[in-house]
């Protein structure tokens, strides 16, 4: 007696159309993974090609890497200048927000006081205003204390600009932190500074990094500012672009050279800071 093979059984529908989504959401984001990375990668393969490759009339995809836009870019220019001069204001300003960020987010979050959510509105209000709206009187209040042309200036300017975003997110952190930690500190018998360095800050590191980055990233980036507020000696690393436009010609390739050394630091800072990043930005989302 000849036994019937047992039919394989289908796939429900409800199945079926899971893997439709997940593919359907894979390739869409692999299509805008594409389109956001393609400017990086024509970016750096302009800066890698010599004169005569980059204007050819059928334009390259793989060439054979020459760094010789990179080292033009230090020994023909004062571009070197202008990245230790982007970096050392972008670290300093960053630090200057989060140590004054902290100061002024904690107490927001942990005592109580009557229009305390007007107060944090009002804080990250002035961070919406348009920057090219206060160009004007900051150059002249600067310009009065003789701080133009300074690189001080755009310390002051940056940390003017990131420390409400610093004191909003920090504040959102903070609150999330429950108080009964800080509660067994005390009483342990320490008091509220120590509990805040020793306990409260490394318990918000995520936090702290994700906004520190944040900072970082948007005095780095920063051009009006700096292009109006800087000399020539002072001039940083976006301002040290426009160096390469001229009236005669536009040098694509030391401008694409400086641009991959520009986005380079953000890029490692943000790979190296990934996990931070993501729990930091999370931090508090998910009870």
């Amino acid at each position: 007696m000849i036994s019937a093979t047992p039919a394989m059984p289908r796939p429900s529908p409800l199945r079926t159309r899971a893997r439709i989504l997940t593919a359907i959401r894979a390739g869409a984001a692999l299509i805008v993974s594409l389109l956001f990375f393609a400017p990086i990668y024509w970016m750096i393969l302009t800066a890698l090609k010599s004169g005569n490759e980059a204007f050819k009339a059928t334009p390259s995809l793989i060439v054979w890497p020459d760094f010789e836009n990179f080292s033009l870019v230090f020994t023909q220019s004062n571009f070197g200048l202008a990245l230790s001069t982007s970096l050392f204001v972008s670290v300093t300003s960053t630090v200057l927000c989060l140590v004054l960020g902290a100061s002024i987010a904690y107490p927001l979050a942990r005592v109580k006081m009557r229009g305390q959510k007007h107060i944090a509105f009002w804080i990250l209000s002035l961070r919406i205003i348009p920057p090219i709206a206060v160009i004007i009187p900051l150059f002249l209040l600067l310009r009065s204390v003789g701080l133009t042309g300074s690189i001080w200036s755009l310390v002051i300017v940056y940390t003017y600009m990131n420390l409400p975003l610093t004191v909003w997110l920090l504040r959102g952190f903070f609150a999330d932190l429950p108080t009964e930690i800080e509660e067994a500190s005390f009483v342990d018998g320490a008091g509220r500074l120590r509990t805040f360095i020793g306990i409260t800050l490394p318990l918000t590191a995520p936090g702290l990094i994700a906004t520190a980055l944040l900072c970082f990233i948007f005095a780095w980036n920063e051009f009006l500012f700096a292009n109006i507020l800087t000399g020539a000696a002072t001039r940083t690393a976006p301002v040290g672009l426009t160096e390469y436009v001229t009236p005669v010609s536009v040098e694509w390739n030391k401008i694409m050279a400086a641009g991959t050394l520009v986005v380079l630091p953000v890029w490692i800072g943000a790979l190296a800071a990934q996990r931070y990043l993501v729990r930091g930005l999370t931090l508090g989302a998910v009870k």
